[in-house]
């Protein structure tokens, strides 16, 4: 019996070790071309976005490289959200990342959520200390028990680390500096009138609030340029009443933040309906939100035009 009792302990204790391993150490495999630790390992960008699929799909990294001054890196995750932003942001500032000019994915549809990691990639991006802050946001938020927290501390990631050396290698040649390399497809007309909208959502989420709070926090203690952008979206979006109800709050907790800037940089609010960008040409999406290859490549150029106006 006592051997048994000592062999259960002894597994345990090397499960808890595995687990520690891997919480606190997968951010040290050889870095991909897209994520936190690749933007880290680089140690300075003059240019950093950070967003979610919107900034992935909808910026060119060959016009961005082309057309802005210094280095360029975008940092996009799946359904990445405004509290979460701020803590990646704070995560790569604390690791010692330079930045100058900041630009955030500004989605209405990410703000009414409560805060929650959709996108795997940064619990692999990340150490312990950020997974912990993570856990205690999205618990205090959404009451998420010992089933989330299991998978979120034990299962997250376990199938990616075993193939990492070959997927790393195929998913990092679709990117390069942060930026997708990927060639995606408009639509026509009658698909994307086809598809049906996101639904309605409550108004911004309040942690989520705070995380817009935090990142200009974050612009004005390191001396940055902080710009909010909107990526275009397909003309039914702006007709949609939902998304305008989220887009107005948005832009309304922003411009009172704005108000009270205090940084040395500047701080910008870029919408899409400010650039002469077409949302009617069916060609440039890939669907209602995001931007085909031809649309990002359109719309990265426009909003490079309008930042040189404006220095």
């Amino acid at each position: 019996m006592k051997r048994v009792l000592k062999t259960i302990v002894v597994a345990f204790a090397i499960a808890l070790a595995l687990i520690f391993i891997k919480n606190e150490y997968a951010r040290c495999l050889p870095a991909s071309t897209y994520g936190m630790q690749a933007a880290i390992r680089k140690g300075s960008t003059d240019n950093l976005f950070i967003g979610s699929s919107m900034f992935r799909q909808g910026l060119d990294i060959d016009v961005l490289e082309e057309e802005l001054p210094g280095s360029t890196y975008i940092l996009s995750y799946n359904g990445n959200q405004p509290a979460l932003m701020a803590m990646e942001l704070q995560y790569m500032l604390e690791q010692g990342l330079e930045i100058q000019n900041l630009y955030i994915d500004l989605y209405p549809y990410t703000a009414p959520a409560d805060p929650w990691i959709s996108d795997t990639k940064i619990l692999l991006d990340t150490d312990l200390k950020f997974k912990a802050r993570a856990w205690r946001l999205m618990k205090d938020s959404t009451g998420a028990g010992f089933r989330d927290f299991y998978e979120f501390f034990v299962t997250a990631n376990n199938e990616q680390l075993l193939t990492y050396p070959l997927n790393n290698k195929i998913v990092s040649s679709q990117f390069r500096d942060g930026g997708s390399l990927l060639r995606q497809p408009g639509r026509t007309r009658e698909e994307l009138y086809a598809l049906g909208t996101l639904g309605s959502r409550d108004g911004v989420n309040r942690t989520q609030a705070g995380g817009y709070g935090k990142i200009v926090e974050l612009a004005e203690e390191y001396g940055l340029n902080l710009w909010f952008l909107e990526t275009p979206k397909y003309e039914r979006m702006y007709a949609d009443e939902d998304y305008q109800k989220l887009y107005t709050e948005s832009l309304s907790i922003l411009r009172e933040l704005q108000n009270g800037w205090t940084g040395d940089g500047t701080f910008q609010i870029l919408c899409a309906e400010e650039l002469d960008f077409d949302t009617s040409e069916a060609d440039c999406y890939q669907d209602l939100i995001h931007l085909s290859a031809e649309g990002r490549e359109n719309y990265t150029k426009l909003l490079c035009e309008t930042f040189k106006a404006t220095e």
